[in-house]
């Protein structure tokens, strides 16, 4: 048996997540809503991908951008693989 928990959990984390205002420029919020278009992500996440890169971004100065958003997938994708049960 699988158990697909991690995946239901990341498809569902849009819907459970804390819910606050925050004043954004118009700006600012029409590029996340174009790009959350292009990436297939709804604009809270996409501003929260976008938080979470520059985290990282901004602790590891010395690594590119491309290698932290590859790390940023491998450790998404390591949470989506379901785990088996042994017998």
């Amino acid at each position: 048996m699988m158990c697909y928990f991690a995946t239901f959990w990341y498809l569902m984390k849009e819907y459970l997540m804390a819910h606050k205002s925050v004043k954004l420029t118009e700006s600012l919020m029409e590029l996340a809503i174009s790009d959350a278009a292009n990436s297939m992500r709804s604009t809270p996440m996409q501003i929260e991908y976008y938080y979470r890169l520059a985290r990282l971004a901004e602790q590891y100065e010395d690594l590119p951008i491309a290698m932290i958003k590859s790390l940023m997938i491998s450790s998404q994708e390591k949470a989506d693989i379901p785990f088996k049960f042994r017998r």
